[in-house]
């Protein structure tokens, strides 16, 4: 689906809206339009573009045309009609983008004609409008008179003919009559190519990310049909072995380089940056690349606050009556290690307040562990200066993801994570060690709390003036009464919950987004198989694995060219991997993911654990949970 612009003036009587209107409707176009712009409130297509609920915005001067533009991010601009000059700022950013109809017959090169239908000369019409065009046909004693529909350049009435229509004059013709015959050719004509146009759009698709989030992010969109190549900024090695579709990434690139990425979106001509990454949202990425004019799918830096910003999250579910454990926010060790000395022994978790790449919350069984862990906070520089001490809750941990766009919001999925690095969840917090779905502690009465939190969250964030746009994480924990309590938020798609999740959604990825843009959500539709992600990392992960870097990974190339199984089906999703010379490397401690899909929990385990066993690293420094999902197959088990 394309999105279409309608700029019109009061010159007409708005039929080339009107046309597109109709071939929207009647499915001949496969698009909508997002916007009816005029250059005067007294413009009869106005009436038309209300009557069918479409959008309509004034613009008295050029110069705020591309304000305008930017805000709705149309596919295609559509002129019918429109008086005013179209500025090299708007040609230039929308680039064989803007169709213009004009009445004569512009050739294919410059210095050509084209021929009527009977051989002879067609009339340009060149810099004439209009009526003035029409009587030049007449005036001239042309045989036939014609329009093109043409793609908008800086040279006047000239750049690519989409559509030429030819029309035979009459011996009695006068400048109404003549002119209404060619209008009703040219109704047909703009439908036509917007129909072309809609039917062969592919677009090209950015995605921040560089990890196992992103590959999941990127094999979605490449399933599209609509997507025609993806960028990955930075990407990974895994990326273009393991997607079908072209794939270009930028290794070097930071996802906090804003003003590169921007230069790229630009020479790519990207139509859709899909944000996926918590230092870029924190940065003001979106923000940036919205005010450029991109279609971007994530949350504003204001919004997604409520992740990089633990103490301002905690106080914004406090003021909202989100269900949480008791905090106390710390601005120096020593006002934390005062508070641990005045409370009774207990169990608490002491939280980094900014982004610590999902390490920075400690668990602390007792006091002396809780002062050790605060004293180091200090290793998380900027984001451990501010810190939270958190009651720590008992029950099992989940986690949910919604879509959102301001107050509306869908729920994607639900997954459960396995953090700790050690089987039975010992050893510190890890970005991931693996994931499971759907999990089996999930009923209705949970799902409608989760869908109480959010609903009071995307409320929230717009009551504060921060609206939502793009994926929300909810991490809880369901405690032994069955209660739902919040444990975190994050501003993007989890690592490896999106391993697991997006792979489940049968929705077109781009359409789901896009249409969230447009802030018409659709229904979300999974498939009903089970799912294990297993992390593959490097020995000594989360902490020192710097022996670990550089060395060869074995069996690796055997395990990208599985088969399908009867039983169900896997999935690799690259991370930290490098290719040197043909050989898989270790890069850094997250290095990819292994996916097993089947009808249930310990098909899908089992078909993980056997490609793991595939995979080694030289000196025997490969390093996974045997865990991962241990909780629904014992569930499992009990049912058997």
């Amino acid at each position: 689906m394309i999105n279409i612009a309608v700029l019109i003036s009061d010159k007409g009587r708005g039929t080339n809206l009107q046309a597109i209107i109709n071939g929207i409707k009647k499915g001949k176009i496969s698009g909508e339009i997002v916007v009816v712009v005029s250059d005067t409130s007294k413009a009869i297509g106005l009436e038309r573009a209300r009557k069918n609920n479409i959008k309509v915005e004034i613009c008295p001067h050029k110069n705020q045309l591309i304000k305008i533009l930017k805000k709705y991010q149309p596919d295609f601009i559509a002129l019918a009609g429109w008086k005013q000059i179209i500025s090299d700022e708007v040609i230039e950013a929308y680039t064989n983008k803007i169709l213009n109809l004009h009445p004569g017959l512009i050739p294919d090169k410059n210095s050509g004609t084209v021929k009527n239908p009977n051989g002879t000369d067609g009339l340009w019409n060149r810099g004439l409008l209009a009526e003035k065009a029409v009587n030049n046909f007449l005036v001239n004693h042309a045989t036939y008179a014609g329009s093109s529909i043409h793609f908008l350049t800086k040279e006047f009435d000239f750049g690519e003919v989409l559509a030429r229509t030819f029309v035979k004059i009459k011996k009695n013709d006068t400048i109404d009559s003549l002119y209404s015959r060619i209008k009703k050719k040219e109704n047909q004509n703009y439908v036509e190519v917007l129909q072309k146009l809609s039917a062969n759009s592919k677009f090209t698709v950015m995605v921040i990310d560089g990890g196992g989030r992103g590959s999941a992010i990127i094999d979605k969109y490449a399933q599209s049909p609509n997507v025609e190549k993806i960028l990955a900024v930075p990407g990974n090695d895994l990326i273009p072995i393991l997607v079908k579709k072209p794939v270009k990434f930028f290794p070097y690139l930071k996802t906090t380089d804003i003003k590169e990425i921007s230069e790229i979106c630009q020479r790519e001509k990207v139509d859709l940056i899909d944000v996926a990454q918590d230092d870029a949202v924190a940065v003001g990425l979106v923000d940036s690349l919205i005010k450029s004019g991109f279609k971007v799918f994530g949350p504003t830096k204001a919004a997604g606050r409520i992740e990089w910003d633990k103490a301002w999250s905690r106080n914004f579910m406090q003021k909202f009556k989100i269900p949480h454990p008791d905090y106390k926010i710390c601005k120096s060790y020593k006002e934390g290690i005062d508070y641990i000395k005045k409370q009774k022994d207990a169990k608490w978790f002491i939280k980094a307040s900014g982004l610590a790449a999902g390490k920075g919350a400690i668990y602390s069984a007792n006091k002396k562990d809780a002062i050790n862990a605060v004293n180091s906070m200090k290793n998380f520089g900027k984001a451990g200066e501010t810190f939270l001490i958190e009651k720590c809750l008992i029950g099992e941990e989940f986690s949910a993801f919604a879509i959102l766009n301001g107050k509306k919001f869908e729920i994607v999925g639900f997954a459960q994570d396995h953090k700790q690095v050690f089987d039975g969840d010992l050893g510190p917090n890890t970005g991931g060690m693996g994931c499971s779905m759907p999990p089996v502690a999930i009923t209705k009465r949970i799902e409608s709390q989760v869908k109480s939190i959010f609903k009071k969250t995307a409320e929230g964030l717009v009551t504060l003036k921060r609206p939502y746009l793009g994926i929300l994480y909810l991490g809880g924990m369901i405690d032994e009464k069955g209660k739902v309590w919040t444990v975190e938020f994050n501003a993007r798609w989890g690592d490896p919950e999106a391993q697991v999740i997006l792979p489940s959604i049968k929705n077109d990825l781009y359409e789901l987004v896009s249409n969230t843009i447009k802030n018409k959500i659709p229904k979300i539709k999974r498939d009903s198989l089970y799912r294990v992600a297993v992390t593959a990392a490097s020995k000594g992960y989360p902490n020192d694995y710097s022996e670990v870097v550089g060395k060869q990974i074995f069996g690796l190339s055997t395990l990208l060219g599985h088969p399908e199984r009867s039983e169900g089906s896997l999935k690799v999703f690259g991370a930290g991997v490098k290719i040197n010379n043909g050989k898989f490397i270790v890069g850094s401690g997250r290095l990819f993911y292994v996916l097993g899909e089947g009808k249930n929990v310990a098909i899908a385990r089992k078909l993980a654990y056997n490609a793991l066993s595939l995979i080694n690293i030289e000196g025997d420094f490969l390093h996974f949970r045997t865990d991962i999902g241990w909780r629904d197959l014992a569930r499992y088990n009990r049912r058997r």
